[in-house]
């Protein structure tokens, strides 16, 4: 039988015991159980029936005396002796229950409502002499039961002891059963482990002891055979062990001659006693001793001596006579010399210096980059702390992306590398030109006197670079403009004189091209102040502080519609004007969002306007660029559900000028929809009537410029009247805005023009006043989205108004 079967089945045993074991104390703990009820039901309920059958006669006493006894509570004490009765324990208690029914029967009989006294005290008594007998009975009981729980617990004694007599004789069993073979086992397995390999091992039976006796005689076996085997090969080895040495030679002559660093071995007097192919190869002597002196001499080995006696490795690199680089390292060893290898590292430093020239020159022109301009510029500030001014020029090519596009890559390329040429004859030696990259470059200039060095230069450059370039044989011309920061002491760090000189550059190109300006304080005052309208301007739409004011455009017979003003109502600055913050949102790219809002918002307030009237939006031409213009129109009507007809946008001729196909693409989705498209500001630009020929506008408005001059300047005069004459042939309608004057008005009526706006009529106003405007204006409907009560009329204001419509 196996250890496991053997071990189960003492545990299945001791299961059993304790099964019976537990089984009998629960019969034993159910008879106890039985018994202590009996002794509560009968014993104790019995003499508390009995008592309380007492207590009620008692009672029943004091009302007879009264003579207003109840047959109630004559009923109760019966019940409960009753109750006595049938739990009493002996014959004798049922007895006397019984007897005491029987003359309290006879006594309330023969009493009426009243009970005697002589009867009062014989019931009494005899209620007294019952309950003795109760208590005796229960007494005898109670002994009784004492009797049978020694005798139960005498059992259960006996009946654990058995148990734990059985239980220790399984364990004893299973000891001697499995405890013997595995110490026998392990003894020989320690005996092996000693280098005892001779002992004797006898398997009987079966299971695993046995498999374990039969595996360490197999493992002694095996080991005795081992030993003889590693026996005969130590012969073989030392009979081969001479050729072994001249193969192993061999091939360490081979792994030295094919390194790829010269090696050398000295001994301790300083003479040559190994070297491998390459080290000849490297150095080209025959002889060892020429070798060693060879060493010593070129390669600085007298350097390492000191420092390698040690132990340690030393290293070093140095430069022979013919250009090449060598890098030796030596070491010494145990029995005196040294042992050393050599590298011809000249390719590797050869590349390590092109890389580094890469990283800080531009690969284009060969100019220093941003990395090197750093560099040097912590150089160049040192020196002007000791005296010596510096100036810094930035420089951007007017019309370069122009070329690039025109021309390819390949051309602005060479163009690059030509205004190089220019800036390396415009400028010194000692002056570092640097390319950021792009068509951005920085000069830095230094020991001159400033700032008549730095203009002399700036001179030259705008000159030198505003010639003509011969690229790909054709004549380019472009231009440079150049902002210049200058230091006195040095005390500036190269980010803030770069800072300072970009602001100056960015001035220099809202003069003009072909300019130069220097740095002056309020510049960074006024990029400070730009900076912060930025970040004012990419809150305000988040923080709900755009408005929209209305100007209506007024026809013969009233308003036609509403021109929409943006307005920006800053929480600190108050209002800003849109010429100070449009053109800011357009070069940071939020006029997409706000030009979406304000298209939304206008169409929303005028989806609450009586009758057809309609509301015109201008666009920037930024929002062009997003080719999402087509869906936020669409989105604004189908959201505001206003009629496509009613919504007019507003374009300016510098539209067409970005991207004509695409521009064109999408005013012929937005007229899809039935949308109409105005030219605004019509007359400035140079090419009015090629665009009016390419797309068919539904309006065009007249200029506030050729407004102005109407009533005094006959040109002026002249371009209205044939603006007017133009979109009366072509049916295009013709709007005419910034009328401020009576005269003005009687003027443009005389031309014909059909539709006016101006602070004549109205300033732009909120969308909450659009409904006195109406009234006023004599537009018969009052508007949903306000009521007229809610802005103060002016009557004279009112009739005057409403005379000038009637004029118009």
């Amino acid at each position: 039988m196996s250890i496991r079967s053997k071990i189960l089945a003492g545990c299945m045993a001791l299961t059993v015991l304790t099964g019976v074991l537990g089984g009998y104390a629960q019969r034993a703990e159910r008879e106890l159980g039985a018994l202590a009820f009996r002794i509560y039901d009968d014993a104790f309920m019995g003499v508390s029936y009995l008592r309380s059958a007492q207590v009620g006669f008692a009672s029943l006493a004091e009302a007879g005396r009264n003579g207003s006894l109840q047959p109630a509570a004559v009923s109760a004490v019966l019940e409960d002796l009753d109750v006595a009765r049938d739990r009493a324990m002996s014959p004798a208690g049922r007895n006397a229950a019984e007897s005491l029914s029987r003359t309290i029967r006879s006594v309330v009989g023969r009493g009426g409502q009243t009970l005697a006294g002589p009867d009062v005290l014989a019931v009494q008594a005899q209620f007294e002499q019952a309950v003795e007998t109760f208590a005796d009975d229960g007494f005898r009981y109670r002994r009784s039961v004492g009797a049978l729980v020694a005798a139960q617990v005498r059992r259960t004694s006996v009946v654990v002891g058995v148990t734990v007599l059985i239980a220790l004789s399984i364990t004893v069993l299973l000891t001697q059963m499995i405890a013997p073979p595995v110490r026998r086992a392990v003894r020989i397995a320690q005996l092996i482990a000693a280098g005892q390999l001779d002992n004797a091992i006898s398997v009987t039976g079966r299971g695993e002891t046995a498999e374990l006796l039969r595996a360490l005689s197999i493992m002694q076996g095996s080991i005795v055979q081992a030993l003889a085997r590693i026996q005969g090969l130590m012969n073989q080895q030392a009979t081969h062990h001479a050729g072994e040495l001249a193969a192993q030679h061999a091939r360490l002559e081979a792994a030295l001659g094919n390194m790829n660093q010269g090696l050398c071995l000295f001994g301790a007097d300083g003479r040559l006693a190994v070297a491998n192919r390459r080290f000849v190869e490297m150095f080209g002597e025959p002889e060892p001793e020429a070798l060693a002196e060879t060493v010593l001499r070129n390669a600085g080995l007298h350097m390492l001596l000191e420092s390698g006696r040690d132990g340690a490795v030393a290293a070093l690199s140095c430069e022979l006579p013919d250009g090449r680089s060598i890098a030796v390292s030596q070491q010494a060893v145990a029995s005196g010399g040294w042992v050393a290898t050599y590298e011809d590292i000249s390719e590797r430093r050869a590349t390590e210096g092109r890389l580094a020239h890469m990283a800080r020159h531009d690969p284009l022109t060969g100019l220093p980059n941003r990395l090197l301009f750093s560099e040097r510029m912590q150089q160049t500030l040192a020196r002007a702390r000791r005296g010596d001014g510096i100036a810094v020029l930035c420089l951007d090519l007017d019309r370069f992306k122009t070329v690039n596009d025109t021309l390819g890559h390949a051309a602005g390329d060479a163009l690059l590398r030509a205004v190089t040429e220019r800036l390396r004859q415009c400028t010194r030696e000692t002056d570092l030109v640097v390319r950021f990259g792009g068509d951005e470059f920085v000069i830095v200039q230094e020991k001159a006197s400033q700032p008549t060095d730095a203009t002399a230069l700036a001179r030259r450059l705008v000159e030198m670079l505003g010639q003509a370039f011969d690229i790909d044989q054709q004549e380019v011309v472009i231009g440079v403009s150049i902002g210049i920061a200058l230091s006195m002491d040095g005390l500036e760090t190269p980010d803030a004189l770069l800072k300072r000189a970009d602001l100056a550059l960015y001035r220099a190109k809202d003069d003009g091209r072909g300019t130069f300006r220097f740095f002056e304080r309020e510049m960074d005052a006024a990029m400070q102040a730009r900076r912060t309208l930025e970040i004012d301007l990419r809150k305000a739409l988040a923080e709900e502080q755009f408005e929209l004011y209305y100007q209506p455009l007024v026809q013969t017979g009233g308003i036609a519609g509403f021109e929409a003003l943006l307005r920006w109502h800053h929480p600190t600055r108050g209002l800003v004007s849109p010429a100070e913050f449009i053109p800011v949102a357009e070069e940071i790219g939020l006029i997409g969002v706000i030009g979406a809002w304000v298209m939304s918002r206008a169409c929303i307030d005028a989806a609450g306007w009586p009758g057809a009237l309609k509301v015109a939006v201008n666009l920037s031409p930024a929002q062009f660029r997003t080719r999402s213009l087509a869906e936020d129109a669409a989105h604004a009507l189908s959201t505001s559900g206003l009629a496509a007809t009613r919504l007019e946008l507003e374009i300016t001729e510098s539209v067409l000028i970005q991207d004509e196909a695409a521009v064109l693409d999408s005013l012929h989705a937005l007229r899809a929809m039935g949308i109409r498209i105005a030219m605004d500001d019509f007359g400035t630009g140079y090419s009015s009537l090629s665009y009016l020929r390419r797309f068919p506008f539904d309006k065009i408005k007249i200029d506030q410029s050729f407004v102005k001059g109407i009533e005094d300047q006959e040109d002026s005069r002249t371009i209205v009247r044939a603006v007017i004459g133009l979109g009366r042939s072509l049916g295009i309608a013709v709007n005419a805005e910034g009328v401020e004057t009576a005269e003005q008005l009687a003027a443009l009526r005389a031309e014909g023009c059909g539709e006016i706006q101006g602070y004549l009529f109205s300033k732009p106003k909120p969308v909450q006043e659009i409904a006195d405007l109406l009234l006023r204006f004599g537009n018969s409907t009052t508007p949903a989205a306000a009521r007229p009560e809610q802005v103060p009329r002016d009557p004279a204001h009112a009739d005057k108004v409403a005379s000038l419509v009637a004029e118009a």
